[in-house]
């Protein structure tokens, strides 16, 4: 079972595995908390050691708000503190975040999977932002219940992701995700310094991240992409079999070994586990959504 760690930031953070094994940090969504990482805590802390976090604004963090650059140096004090090698898992608003630390600090993470996350980086028309953030300003008025259904439709097929969105206020939603759009920046020529996972599931209607991630594959060829079946904008927990398979198939190739441990037999074999699927080094040939979640249209 996870157990709560302390670190120089006042994120709190629960670690599970080896102590001694590579470390996978997990960034979770907006209106989630670490719980939504429990699938895969679950399956792959024989193998590594697992840090779940509670970002500013979620679950059990002390801040009363979300802001995108102090979340940032709250990771980069967390890893501070981890042993290498790490590999750092984000999904949605984690994964923007697990972007900017890499863009920052290349040299403190060995591998990075962003998960249903639009890229930071990408080349933006002038008023995309503008028009993102006066849409988030309309959401924050919107009736309660008018806001839990819209978000639940396009964001959370999952019961309890539904729950938790049920939780927040749209103002408060609405505040986090405005601290995301407002952190997006332009850095056409940039490419990805270490191993990378790209990943989203074919039924993500949120924002652009279907189309733009399959774009960003085309522009970063050395980025490995993938598109779960079966799965929404969460889709570590709406297909938590398929996301976690090819999570460690990843892992197993990207991350170097510790001393003193070896690589698994399955992953000094030409196409990894036997029993997954290896995730897909060229743009898959998969139909994905093509349009913006209706309502209020921003990134997420």
């Amino acid at each position: 079972m996870p157990t709560r760690s302390v670190s120089r930031t006042s994120m709190p953070c629960w670690a599970a595995g080896p102590p001694q094994a590579a470390t996978v940090v997990f960034l979770h969504g907006a209106t989630a908390d670490h719980r939504s990482w429990d699938p895969q805590v679950a399956s792959l802390s024989d193998r590594f050691r697992t840090v779940t976090v509670d970002l500013r604004g979620h679950g059990e963090s002390p801040e009363a708000g979300f802001d995108f650059d102090a979340a940032v140096d709250d990771v980069l004090d967390l890893l501070a503190d981890l042993d290498r090698p790490v590999a750092l898992v984000g999904l949605s608003l984690g994964g923007a975040l697990a972007q900017e630390v890499v863009y920052r600090a290349p040299e403190v993470v060995d591998a990075l999977v962003v998960a249903d996350a639009t890229c930071v980086t990408a080349a933006r028309p002038v008023w995309e932002k503008p028009l993102a953030l006066a849409a988030l300003s309309g959401m924050a008025w919107l009736p309660e219940k008018v806001f839990h259904r819209r978000a639940a439709r396009a964001l959370a097929a999952d019961a309890e992701a539904r729950a938790d969105l049920e939780e927040w206020t749209p103002g408060a939603a609405a505040q986090v995700l405005s601290s995301l759009v407002t952190a997006l920046h332009s850095d056409p020529g940039y490419r990805l310094p270490v191993p990378t996972l790209l990943l989203h599931g074919a039924d993500d209607r949120a924002g652009d991240i279907a189309r733009s991630t399959r774009a960003w594959a085309r522009r970063d060829p050395t980025a490995e992409y993938v598109v779960l079946p079966d799965a929404g904008h969460v889709s570590n927990v709406d297909n938590p079999e398929a996301f976690t398979a090819e999570l460690r198939s990843f892992l197993d190739r990207a991350l170097p070994v510790p001393a003193g441990r070896r690589r698994p037999w399955w992953a000094r074999i030409p196409g990894g586990a036997p029993w997954s699927r290896r995730p897909r080094t060229a743009v898959p040939d998969v139909p994905v959504p093509d349009r913006a979640a209706r309502g209020s249209g921003q990134p997420v």
